[in-house]
């Protein structure tokens, strides 16, 4: 007998208390919008506009090149996936009205319901059938997400993926306009949350065709079928606009006329334009944290990154595990929360971030997880003179984001107070543009590399796989056999078997984090200003942090 689930609200926990399966996604790009003539419009004059300030400009419409936090938020108002998220972070039916799982969780079958693109042609089944085919596609030229196929576990997807199998042995089929089968190689119970996440989006097979390589570059190389709108997009300009879709399924249920989100790439300006009506929403850094934590518009919500500082094992040095133990020893990480970053971030002594995922009986996977390499100046000084017997390595550079100051800020403490507690080593710190700096790891040019990494959907596979030796994001270089099959055992044999999966999963955590693979530092804490008037703007620790068709604006 199969399970058949309607319209009706899917909680996460009661669809992933099993474990699911994911890859961490880089932190957001850090491209800043151009000035457009300095033009702000104030959205307090009209009370159904929310406007957002965001660090970036979104700069593609195009889902599966979108890469970084503002572009993936952006689309996905006006491209709708079979699943989305509520402002409670819930999982409901977006473009899917029903679906349906076999006994044995290996085909999935949904059923779409009756919907249009904004260029009045229905949505179909094949919409997706052709998204998910081209994110499959070796020679795509978008294959940054092809990842997000193997999680998915779907039937064939690696012989697909290495080109040694048809596109059409994919299993995914259409066996009408209204129906999508997803035929799986092992049970994955966090399908749901895959499927709200921007990659899964539908495409018109015809109008991107009819595109080409200008497919997503304006708004008008794009076509919707959300509950908004692309209505003003240059990817120079400091001013986006989201426009309600007044063709959309659910039209009725979105309150906002229009979402503007506006680049203001400095806190203290962002925060301006917030005192000035501007914009209705910002992100507080610093001391404004300190600042505002009395507003009433002020709100804490836990961040979406655990930075680490990620070491190529195999640099001399970086390769010997008491070198890199005494350097997570020697790092006072509660004083870069508190004197550093000072907005709302915890410190971290494993890989994990916490609120990502939690057991049946509610229990946090971060918490309940080992915390290894913590603060310890006569540890780390025992750690280095073992290290010192075995390596001459005396020296490193630290490479990082050269965008963000609070990343500048960090690695600078962590030169200072690492050089002090370990006499005889020396830090170097090099700043490189985010894209150079990403290159280099993929490369292998670096020795030790400040870096943010994200969930797309709640699992702790979404940090560990990349941990797994033959993994492309393996930036460190790190092989493990254990490591390897107990992740491998975790995601095939006991997948649908939640106990033994936790129990995997954790020890996997326990050796990257004892073993400082990466050294994690701390999860990114995230404070808000949002007008009073505003609701229902969630924030996410998955995917796309947050919805604006639950939003409205008194």
């Amino acid at each position: 007998m199969n399970f058949k689930y309607g319209i009706p609200t899917v909680s996460r926990r009661d669809f992933l208390k099993g474990g699911t399966l994911g890859l961490a996604l880089a932190g957001a790009a850090t491209l800043a919008g151009c000035d457009n003539g300095g033009e702000q419009a104030s959205v307090t004059d009209d009370g159904k506009n929310v406007g957002i300030a965001v660090s970036t400009a979104p700069i593609t419409l195009d889902p599966l090149a979108a890469l970084d936090t503002v572009s993936m938020t952006f689309i996905s108002q006006g491209l709708e996936c079979l699943f989305e998220k509520d402002a409670e972070g819930e999982i409901k039916p977006a473009a899917c009205e029903t679906y349906e799982v076999s006994d044995d969780q290996l085909t999935w079958t949904f059923t779409l319901r009756d919907a249009t693109w904004s260029n009045g042609e229905p949505v179909v089944a094949d919409d997706f059938i052709c998204s998910w085919q081209r994110n499959a596609q070796a020679d795509s030229g978008v294959a940054d997400f092809q990842y997000q196929i193997e999680m998915a576990a779907i039937k064939n997807y690696a012989a697909v993926l290495d080109g040694s199998a048809d596109i059409s042995e994919l299993g995914i089929s259409a066996p009408d306009e209204k129906t999508i089968v997803i035929e799986l190689e092992h049970p994955v119970p966090f399908m749901l949350d895959l499927l709200s996440f921007t990659p899964w989006a539908p495409v018109n097979r015809a109008f991107r065709e009819e595109k080409g390589d200008m497919f997503g570059i304006t708004k008008d190389d794009q076509i919707y079928n959300g509950p908004f709108t692309v209505t003003q997009y240059d990817s120079a300009a400091n001013t986006f606009v989201l426009t309600k879709n007044a063709d959309y399924w659910d039209a009725d249920s979105v309150a906002l006329d229009t979402v503007t989100f506006q680049v203001i790439p400095e806190t203290q300006q962002a925060v301006m334009a917030y005192e000035s009506g501007t914009v209705d929403y910002v992100e507080l850094t610093g001391d404004l944290v300190s600042q505002y934590q009395d507003d009433e518009a002020f709100s804490t919500w836990g961040g979406q990154f655990n930075y680490y500082l990620m070491m190529n094992t195999t640099r001399e040095g970086m390769n010997n595990e008491n070198f890199r133990r005494a350097i997570a020893c020697a790092i006072n990480r509660e004083d870069i929360c508190d004197s550093i970053l000072k907005d709302g971030s915890e410190p971290v002594q494993q890989m994990i971030m916490k609120g990502l995922f939690a057991n049946e009986a509610g229990e946090d996977f971060a918490e309940a997880s080992p915390q290894p390499n913590g603060y310890d100046l006569e540890q780390a000084q025992q750690y280095w003179e073992a290290a010192q017997a075995e390596t001459d390595v005396r020296e490193f550079t630290l490479l990082f984001d050269q965008d963000k100051d609070f990343i500048q800020d960090v690695c600078a403490y962590i030169q200072d107070t690492v050089q002090k507690a370990l006499p005889g080593l020396t830090i170097n710190l090099e700043a490189t543009p985010k894209k150079s700096r990403t290159d280099r790891a993929q490369s292998g040019d670096f020795d030790v590399c400040l870096w943010g990494w994200g969930p797309d959907y709640a699992d702790p596979t979404a940090i560990l796989a990349m941990y797994e030796s033959d993994h492309p994001s393996n930036y460190s270089r790190w092989v493990d056999e254990e490591f390897d099959t107990l992740y491998e055992t975790a995601n095939s044999t006991d997948a649908g078997n939640a106990d033994a999966r936790w129990e995997e999963l954790m020890r996997c955590n326990e050796i990257c984090s004892t073993r400082a693979v990466s050294i994690p530092i701390f999860q990114t804490g995230l404070c808000t200003l949002t007008r009073p008037e505003v609701t229902g703007m969630g924030h996410h620790i998955t995917g796309t942090m947050y919805f604006c068709k639950y939003m409205d604006k008194a």
